[in-house]
């Protein structure tokens, strides 16, 4: 038993190696053109203003607030041009 499975085990692998030169897969290169639903709207990065350290607490506050509505108008700019591509 030993030896009839071992002759076939060795068939076997003698069979799988014989075959590998003449059955190499091939690559096929498919080309296919791509659609761009949109193309993405240019949206100017905001221009943050620096808050000077000597300030005092209200100029501060008031560059703070200049800043983060210049940030939420950029955001919804941004959120339009996403929405408008999808």
């Amino acid at each position: 038993m030993k030896k009839s499975s071992l002759i076939l085990f060795l068939l076997l692998i003698f069979l799988l190696s014989a075959c590998s030169p003449f059955c190499k897969p091939t690559v096929k290169y498919i080309e296919k053109p791509v659609f761009v639903k949109c193309k993405v709207p240019e949206v100017p990065e905001s221009e943050l203003q620096n808050i000077p350290e000597n300030a005092t607490y209200p100029i501060k506050l008031q560059i703070i607030l200049n800043n983060y509505l210049k940030l939420q108008k950029e955001n919804k700019l941004l959120r339009e041009a996403i929405k408008v591509c999808q």
